[in-house]
């Protein structure tokens, strides 16, 4: 009596029959049972490689707008050489020029602060200072503007280089000071506008710094100015302060602002304090300034 073959199915049926019943088998589905146990009772496993937030979290970036600066210049300079402006503007040409002949001197510093940190407790910057300050003589310069075609949305600080023991926050709409602190979370971004000021008699040289804080932890750091880690140097042009030059209408005509004997040029400007001049006549305010007892 010939035997009947088993057929392949019925083979694969076998050894399946008997891994089911191998007790290797029990352990191993009990175990993927209980992982998926866990994981449904646990949840989605936390991201564990987010930075918290720390002292070192607060990154400081110069936003200063393009073309929008002042320059001492030597009162000899000869502003018929000047490139023409963009309808009182200065221009990148204009710029260049200017940095070419003469020295920057921003009349602030816009700052973008942000905190880098991805999770956890705020990041406080506060107490925006001068340190490593130095006070020196004015030198015989001319004071020449880039101006600004309006404000951003920053926070205004005013830094009297003379007496602030630490920069004070300006309310636009009454005018008054207060003190000043930022508070960031995890991933948020402010500005500041740091108007560093001071009396016409010295110039000033030192740092910006300011003090961050999170939870116990606290440092001081170095505020970047114009891109630069290493600080400022406030020229003051002393008894030229009182003229103010920036770019024409036209070409080869300037715009000036002069202001009285004892009032200082301000950055507060108006259209009707802007008269037109030539380099001529811009030689000649110089001279009677200079002359001037």
């Amino acid at each position: 009596m010939s035997r009947r073959r088993k057929s392949k199915k019925s083979k694969k049926s076998g050894r399946l029959a008997s891994a089911v019943k191998s007790p290797w088998f029990l352990v191993a589905g009990a175990a993927i049972a209980g992982v998926s146990l866990v994981a449904a009772v646990v949840g989605p496993v936390p991201d564990l490689v987010k930075d918290e937030t720390e002292v070192s979290s607060l990154s400081a970036e110069p936003v200063n707008k393009p073309g929008v600066t002042e320059f001492v210049l030597p009162l000899d300079v000869r502003l018929e050489d000047m490139p023409p402006g963009d309808d009182g503007y200065c221009t990148p040409k204009v710029v260049e020029w200017l940095t070419k002949v003469g020295q920057e001197v921003p009349p602030y510093q816009r700052i973008a602060l942000r905190s880098i940190a991805q999770d956890g407790a705020m990041l406080a910057i506060s107490n925006v200072r001068a340190v490593d300050l130095k006070k020196y003589d004015p030198r015989p310069v001319m004071l020449f503007r880039c101006p600004d075609g309006g404000n951003g949305d920053n926070a205004i600080l005013h830094l009297r280089l003379d007496r602030d023991p630490q920069a004070q926050l300006v309310d636009l709409e009454t005018q008054t000071t207060g003190p000043f602190a930022f508070n960031l979370q995890p991933g948020e971004q402010g500005s500041i506008e740091l108007h560093l000021l001071g009396d016409t008699g010295h110039s000033y040289s030192g740092r910006i710094v300011a003090d961050v804080a999170t939870g116990e932890k606290k440092a001081t750091v170095s505020l970047p100015l114009n891109g630069k880690v290493d600080g400022f140097d406030r020229v003051s042009p002393g008894r030229y302060a009182r003229l103010a030059v920036q770019p024409g209408m036209k070409p080869g005509v300037f715009q000036c602002l002069l202001y009285p004997p004892g009032v200082a040029a301000s950055d507060k400007t108006s259209d009707w304090d802007l008269i037109d001049c030539s380099p001529e006549k811009v030689r000649s305010l110089l001279a009677e300034i200079g002359g001037a007892p």
